[in-house]
């Protein structure tokens, strides 16, 4: 027995450790937000909305489909009804006689079909016009998940940059406290000195410790926002430098009439006046062909032999005008021109907050360029400055607090470098946001 529970427990290690051994899926930033659309559960609902428009547009045009109607009934009268006829004898005297039969069964099939009827062929415009109103919905909100997506992407790389740098600056700490253990050992310096760098270093390992934190909380979130689960390895493809390298030219869409936003305005408005019109249709009669066929059982029995049934049928046009209806239609046709004023005044502020955002999006995507360049710059002189200092530290002309002055330098000119080329790649893709999201899959 205890063999069997060593061997399961073996099986058990085995497999954890496969696990976790797998190779982290290669994830591109094209390909995570693909991911995102496929596996997101409201990209899902939203595409069930255009699904659910769809089956407005055939349940409107089932309407010109024909009604038959099979109806069957069996009536037992206990008491048949009683005529009295005045005057139908010689002696002007009351005659009663019982009218019908005990067994009343009858069998029909009603039919009812549509000849002209506007307002039906105005509910079919309006499902096909909401239809597109749904799916241009669907297309914003994707576009919405994939701005998310690369914020989230985005973000990883900062994150994994900002590690790198502080391990470089990890580094430098171990090479200063190097060079001052060294000069201690001459006598160049205070134990002050030599005390001093070590607790530099140690307090760089703790920020160090605290960016790796970061950096797998970021990951975290780049996996929440495609639905995958925190224990999948992922490896990212992209990073800052092939981003900014792939994506130093933006032209701007000239029009913003085929944003998504825009256009389900339209489809809404264009939907809101067919239902005006379909107010006015009202007025017109609604014509349909009636037809129906029925046989009838009439005995004082129930044995419903063939040669007491007598059928008969009839066909004809029917003309119909709802009356109630056409004194609602002035109240209803003010609701459709009060949300026909609303949705041109919600068209014209999206339009204004569009060409504010592409105004706003050119400044900043220009700034960030420009910071990219000032940033590269300013990261030259900070490691040109940094050498030299490490140089004269090291043959005792500067003192420890210069080499830090230094260190603190080159520091923040990495920082400010990664962050304008974080934000410019933040801007750019709400460029694309802006052109409708195309994002190349260039990778």
């Amino acid at each position: 027995m205890k063999q069997r529970i060593f061997i399961l427990i073996g099986m058990l290690l085995a497999i954890a450790s496969h696990s976790q051994t797998l190779p982290p899926k290669q994830l591109s930033l094209a390909q995570a937000m693909q991911t995102a659309i496929e596996k997101r559960y409201d990209i899902q609902a939203n595409k069930l909305d255009v699904d659910i428009a769809v089956n407005k547009i055939g349940k409107a045009k089932n309407e010109w489909l024909p009604t038959i109607k099979a109806d069957g009934e069996v009536r037992y009268n206990a008491q048949l009804q009683t005529m009295i006829l005045d005057g139908f004898n010689n002696n002007g005297g009351k005659e009663r006689i019982e009218v019908g039969t005990t067994n009343f069964t009858t069998l029909s099939m009603d039919l009812s079909q549509n000849i002209y009827k506007p307002g039906l062929k105005a509910d079919i415009h309006i499902a096909e016009v909401e239809k597109k109103a749904e799916q241009e919905k669907a297309t914003e909100k994707e576009n919405t998940i994939r701005m998310q997506v690369a914020e989230a992407y985005l973000n990883v790389l900062l994150k994994q940059q900002q590690l790198l740098l502080i391990k470089e600056n990890t580094q430098r700490y171990k090479e200063y406290l190097d060079v001052a253990s060294e000069r201690k050992r001459l006598g160049t310096i205070l134990e002050t000195d030599l005390l001093k760098a070590q607790t530099d270093l140690e307090n760089a390992k703790l920020t160090e410790k605290e960016s790796a934190q970061n950096y797998e909380l970021s990951m975290n979130a780049l996996r929440h926002q495609m639905n995958m689960k925190d224990d999948i390895p992922l490896a990212l493809t992209d990073s800052l430098a092939i981003l900014i390298s792939t994506h130093q030219q933006a032209e701007y869409p000239t029009s913003m009439q085929e944003r998504p936003e825009l256009k389900q305005l339209v489809f809404l408005k264009e939907a809101n006046d067919l239902k005006i019109k379909k107010e006015s249709y009202k007025w017109t009669p609604t014509l349909s062909l009636t037809g129906n066929y029925t046989t009838l059982y009439q005995a004082a029995d129930f044995k419903y032999t063939a040669s007491l049934w007598t059928p008969y049928n009839y066909i004809g046009v029917k003309a119909s005008l709802p009356i109630t209806e056409l004194l609602r239609t002035n109240t209803n046709k003010k609701e459709f021109q009060l949300k026909a004023s609303q949705l041109d005044m919600q068209y014209k502020q999206k339009q204004q907050d569009l060409n504010y955002e592409v105004s706003r999006n050119q400044t900043e995507l220009w700034n960030a360029a420009d910071n990219i360049q000032l940033a590269e710059k300013s990261l030259a002189l900070s490691r040109t400055l940094h050498q030299n200092q490490l140089n004269n530290y090291k043959h005792g002309t500067v003192t420890y607090s210069s080499i830090l002055d230094a260190a603190a330098t080159i520091n923040t000119a990495e920082q400010n470098y990664i962050k304008a080329v974080y934000n410019y790649l933040l801007a750019y893709y709400n460029f694309k946001k802006l052109s409708g999201f195309e994002v190349s899959n260039h990778h």
